[in-house]
């Protein structure tokens, strides 16, 4: 990967001396580029920051307990894109919908309602009328709208359409999806996925003839750690070409892994250079690939999160994977990304938030949540933001990263990442000092916000970004619950910014 730097860094390690006794203290200048870096993204879509409901959990995030639309929900997706002006995108799918059908007799919404059940893997779920009443309740939304595939010679899957359809309507479709995670159908192979895939998209048309003369559907859906097994280009050269035109977006899965259990474990998982070493090998030749054969057609990761079935002992929804959330974020726009969906299942740990009170505990706010309001101040408002990765020099193993954001060809925020792991029980909270040098004439103060919390990597409380905190008691809005955003002034034209120990600072220039 080849970074911005106008000249070579020196970075050294210093111990300092703090109130509380010896701190670690490391330093690092970055030279900030004075026109756009030559590694510069393309304008990052304001709708860049997704959601994502496993099926047989959307229907749960939509009702509260009442049976009325989920203001809590709604308020959580709307904290997040009210940052940035872009549209709601909510991908609704999953292995239980692909496995599952619908049954236009059935009063229930589903037959495994997700406050009791898991989502069911093999024998998927079955759909009654009233779970497309869920899609009503999120206003201003569109929708990523998955149809089951896996057997594609049984009626079912255009009967899902027709009924999903009726209660979404075209004017709230982003993307038809057909199917999940193709590859680990047992017909699969790519020549018979290509096959397939044109033979139900034809049919679809046929059935649903508001879905002609566009651009709406949503190929591949390929899971998260078989991505090579399922190219871009191989699904293109073997069929998908002849129906380019039809195609809007192209998605992947993307999972971590199946979660660490030790501390020294989520610190390698949660490292910089693990991330860009999964996505370099698996992911990135994918989107090169249709920029360069297939530019109208967007990259996206419509199902994402931390982990996958890590089982019990596994260290996950905390600081350090809301954190790792950041830096993956940042990085897949630095590659053109289009848009990152997060995965929700109500009985499950990876999720953002849970919404209604299920088996799993009562309804709550995720610390994997706190990444989406940074990532979205991050992009802010107006669709001109462009973003490029900035040379730290030595990144301490993959856990010190910055990044810049950018708007008319200027720098105008600074992502500064601390990815060590600490925890309250490891002593005093080492942390780098970022010196950023080459910073305007004219500006004479910034504005820092954190994301951390108190006692380090595991929190699962007390997190806060900009002072700010999500509870269920608040209803999903914002409210304080500390003053530590900082106002600094600039000296000459370089300014030093401390970050401790798993935290991330948002630069305001």
């Amino acid at each position: 990967m080849i970074l911005y730097s106008n000249t070579a860094v020196t970075a050294t390690i210093i111990l300092a001396a703090a109130s509380s006794g010896s701190c670690q203290l490391y330093n690092r200048t970055i030279n900030l580029p004075a026109t756009l870096p030559p590694n510069i993204s393309q304008k990052v879509d304001p709708s860049f920051p997704g959601f994502a409901f496993e099926q047989s959990s959307f229907y749960s995030y939509s009702f509260d307990e009442e049976g009325k639309p989920n203001s809590f929900s709604q308020n959580l997706v709307n904290s997040v894109l009210s940052r940035t002006g872009g549209t709601p995108l909510l991908r609704v799918g999953g292995t239980s919908g692909d496995h599952g059908i619908f049954n236009s007799t059935q009063k229930e919404p589903t037959n495994f309602p997700a406050t009791k059940f898991k989502p069911q893997m093999k024998g998927g779920v079955t759909i009654g009328p009233s779970f497309f009443e869920a899609f009503k309740n999120w206003p201003g939304a569109k929708f990523e709208f998955m149809v089951p595939f896996r057997n594609t010679s049984e009626s079912h899957s255009w009967k899902w359409a027709e009924a999903g359809m009726d209660s979404i309507g075209i004017e709230n479709l982003e993307t038809l999806e057909i199917g999940n995670e193709p590859n680990f159908y047992k017909w699969f192979s790519v020549s018979e996925y290509a096959k397939r895939y044109i033979t139900l998209h034809d049919n679809l048309k046929q059935r649903i003839p508001s879905l002609n003369n566009k651009k709406i559907f949503q190929a591949l859906d390929s899971a998260a750690n078989f991505a090579q097994g399922l190219p871009t280009r191989d699904a293109f050269e073997k069929g998908l070409d002849k129906i380019a035109p039809s195609i809007k977006q192209v998605a992947y899965h993307y999972y971590q892994g199946h979660g660490p259990k030790t501390l020294d474990q989520l610190q390698d998982w949660v490292r910089h250079s693990t991330t860009v070493n999964n996505m370099t090998t698996n992911f990135v030749p994918n989107i090169r690939y249709l920029q360069k054969n297939h530019d109208k057609i967007g990259f996206a990761f419509t199902e994402t999160g931390y982990n996958v079935g890590g089982g019990k002992g596994t260290l996950d929804s905390n600081l350090a994977t809301a954190l790792w959330a950041v830096d993956f974020q940042l990085y897949c726009m630095t590659v053109n990304v289009k848009r990152v969906n997060w995965q929700q299942i109500l009985m499950s740990s990876l999720n953002m938030w849970r919404a209604v009170g299920s088996d799993a505990g009562p309804p709550t706010v995720s610390p994997n949540f706190y990444s989406q309001p940074f990532i979205a101040d991050f992009i802010s408002k107006g669709g001109e933001t462009q973003v490029a990765e900035l040379d730290v020099g030595d990144d301490g193993r993959g856990t010190f990263i910055a990044y810049g954001a950018f708007e008319s060809g200027k720098l105008v925020r600074i992502a500064l990442l601390n990815l060590h792991l600490w925890t309250s029980q490891n002593g005093d909270r080492p942390r780098v000092d970022f010196t950023l040098r080459g910073l305007p004439s004219t500006t004479k103060q910034v504005k820092v916000h954190h994301l951390s919390a108190p006692t380090g990597a595991l929190a699962k409380e007390g997190l806060s970004y900009a002072g700010l905190q999500w509870t269920y008691e608040s209803n999903g809005t914002d409210s304080r619950l500390k003053n530590d955003s900082l106002v600094l002034d600039v000296r000459g034209t370089e300014v030093t910014v401390s970050v401790n120990a798993t935290s991330a600072v948002m630069v305001v220039l």
